[in-house]
């Protein structure tokens, strides 16, 4: 595959991404000029400010505190071995040149790699 065929279809991403853009806009106008639409996004508005406000007095508590923070603390944790992992498996295939990897019960996971560009 050379150059040419790649910026050939990026380019075609980017028009694409322009006229779903396009669309989107069109349809959030329609949804905009619609007042029986608007009156229920008003009602929806004012219900979320209540559940809010329910939540927000929820979690002065100390015990709904610390329930958060362990929660995070578990995220942040989750999130570091998932990086260390994809690194890890990355390693793996690179020195057997298998896809495949059997987990803790004996099950074949299969590898999936994603590339993507960024600027």
């Amino acid at each position: 595959m050379n150059q040419e065929l790649i910026t050939k279809r990026l380019k075609i991403i980017e028009d694409l991404q322009e006229e779903i853009k396009k669309i989107r806009n069109s349809i959030q106008d329609a949804l905009d000029n619609d007042a029986d639409y608007q009156a229920l996004q008003e009602t929806i508005n004012n219900n979320r400010v209540a559940v809010k406000e329910s939540k927000d007095k929820i979690s002065e508590k100390a015990v709904i505190k610390e329930l958060e923070l362990q929660l995070k603390e578990q995220r942040n944790a989750l999130k570091e071995i998932k990086e260390v992992l994809s690194q890890e498996l990355a390693d793996y295939y690179r020195q057997e040149g298998t896809m495949e990897v059997e987990d803790h019960n004996g099950d074949i996971k299969r590898m999936k790699f994603n590339v993507s560009l960024i600027s």
